[in-house]
């Protein structure tokens, strides 16, 4: 089993969502680190990894959520990612699923669903990984 740094890297340019979302993953004893900017986020994950990638699609910059699962990827990262947005888009959809995004949630998401996600999508991280 490899030893990442933190279990879930949560990106949403909603404050007070990302907040509650770590609190609440925080609560149920995963190690989280939240981003409200794409470049933060794509910056930490130079250097550190990361087991499941928990993003919003709309984060009100140039780059969206996939754009980020994207270069990631193309950085190397081993992760499952989980996109969670209010696009519910044929296009955006298609895009997700051709980069094997784990799972497209749709907003708002009840706090046990994204638990029961963030707990399968773990278990993906970890195929993925070995």
């Amino acid at each position: 089993m490899t030893k990442r740094d933190i279990d879930i890297l949560i990106l949403d340019d909603d404050i007070d969502l990302l907040t509650s979302v770590a609190e609440l993953l925080a609560d149920s004893g995963y190690k989280v680190k939240g981003f409200a900017d794409p470049e933060s986020a794509v910056e930490f994950a130079v250097d550190q990894t990361f087991a499941v990638g928990l993003f919003d699609f709309r984060l009100g910059s140039v780059k969206n959520g996939l754009d980020v699962v994207e270069t990631l990827q193309v950085m190397g990262a081993h992760s499952a990612y989980v996109m969670v947005t209010a696009d519910v888009e044929r296009s955006t959809q298609n895009r997700a699923q051709d980069l094997k995004v784990f799972e497209f949630m749709r907003k708002p998401v009840q706090p046990q669903e994204l638990l029961d996600t963030v707990q399968r999508a773990m278990a993906q991280a970890e195929k993925i990984a070995a």
